[in-house]
């Protein structure tokens, strides 16, 4: 826990030295805080037989957007690659977004049982491992002029294999939270890099509006999107996507990440504070080369998954709905519920060759 305690430290450190940077500026620009949930355990309530630990089975993400916060020393290094990368074409894109993430994510086989149980090694040799990654994420995003085409650069650092993940999960199954009935987890002393070491992901991702454009109006009904995104660092790994929205729309806010601990939508610099009420839909296609959540990364693990068994191709898709709620000027809600899924990451042993799904619960404040 002490660990948690120097993250959080680390947290309000950035935030207080950013803001007395730019306490002289006299811009108010939107702001957004909120919490981001994923929890396999939700789906209790589709099919009491989903509910159970399959590789990605919960996240916490706390996010704070600031606009402003894009032009500090603490996103220099994004404002550094986007100029070595995009060059020129950066003359027609400004920041509209900047964000500050706090999250951790938790990933467990199917079997939770004692490590040293002989019974399991043919579970825990065939099954993918536990593994745990606490981070600060921070992502940059910039919008052309027409705002139809968005490019957002991310880094998180943090730590893979520290003791969160462990505390949390074996208190919920010991203690029956939520009326959970799962294995008191014994597995964790095998987690990927057991005891912490540092890790690093940048990421860079382009989408384009394709249907649904602005115009001169900001009301809509339908809005088609694609992307297509790198990742360097603990995933090696490329993404294509496409998404869809359906219902009364602000066109703006356009923007769909749906990846584990991301927030749902951008934030953008129009003040005008519009109704929504959608469903949301999307797939994505990845191509990997590495995932240090299964595979390893310096520390030697008991349990790793090889690359010859690391599927090279996996499918995610998404299905929910979200809501803007505007009140007294620039303040809204923002909630979202959404079923995620993806397409086996691993192949071993046919039986635990699985698709796996959450539920992901996203909430913010507006101001």
């Amino acid at each position: 826990m002490t660990s948690l305690k120097n993250v959080f430290l680390i947290l309000f450190s950035i935030l207080s030295t950013t803001y007395g940077s730019l306490a002289q500026e006299t811009e108010k620009p939107l702001h957004r805080a909120g919490i981001v949930l994923d929890q396999d355990y939700f789906l209790k309530f589709v099919k009491p037989s989903y509910a159970t630990d399959r590789n990605y089975t919960m996240g916490l993400g706390l996010i704070y957007q600031d606009k402003k916060l894009g032009t500090s020393w603490v996103f220099a290094p994004h404002r550094f690659l986007a100029k070595k990368l995009f060059g020129k074409t950066l003359r027609d894109y400004d920041i509209y977004d900047a964000t500050i993430m706090l999250a951790n994510t938790t990933f467990t086989p199917e079997y939770l049982g004692n490590l040293h149980d002989p019974v399991s090694e043919f579970q825990r040799e065939n099954d993918r491992p536990f593994a745990s990654l606490n981070i600060i994420g921070t992502s940059l995003g910039l919008q052309d002029d027409a705002g139809n085409k968005l490019m957002t650069l991310g880094i998180n650092v943090g730590a893979i294999g520290l003791n969160v993940s462990r505390a949390v999960q074996t208190t919920i199954h010991r203690d029956h939270w939520f009326g959970n009935t799962a294995d008191i987890p014994y597995g964790w002393e095998g987690q990927i890099s057991n005891g912490g070491e540092p890790t690093l992901l940048v990421t860079g991702k382009k989408d384009w509006l394709l249907i649904g454009k602005r115009g001169g109006n900001d009301v809509g009904f339908f809005q088609l999107s694609t992307n297509a995104e790198v990742r360097l660092g603990y995933y090696v790994s490329s993404g294509l996507g496409i998404n869809a929205r359906l219902g009364l729309l602000d066109k703006k806010n356009w923007a769909v990440n749906t990846l584990p601990m991301a927030n749902l939508t951008g934030l953008t610099s129009d003040n005008k504070n519009l109704w929504e009420l959608y469903l949301l839909t999307g797939v994505k296609g990845n191509a990997w080369l590495y995932n240090a959540l299964l595979m390893g990364q310096f520390k030697n693990s008991p349990y790793t998954i090889s690359f010859k068994q690391l599927n090279k191709g996996t499918l995610d898709w998404n299905l929910g709905f979200g809501t803007k709620i505007p009140f007294c000027g620039k303040q809204a809600l923002r909630l979202s519920a959404m079923a995620v899924g993806r397409s086996p990451e691993f192949n071993t042993v046919s039986e635990f060759n699985r698709w796996h799904t959450w539920v992901s619960l996203q909430a913010y404040y507006e101001w």
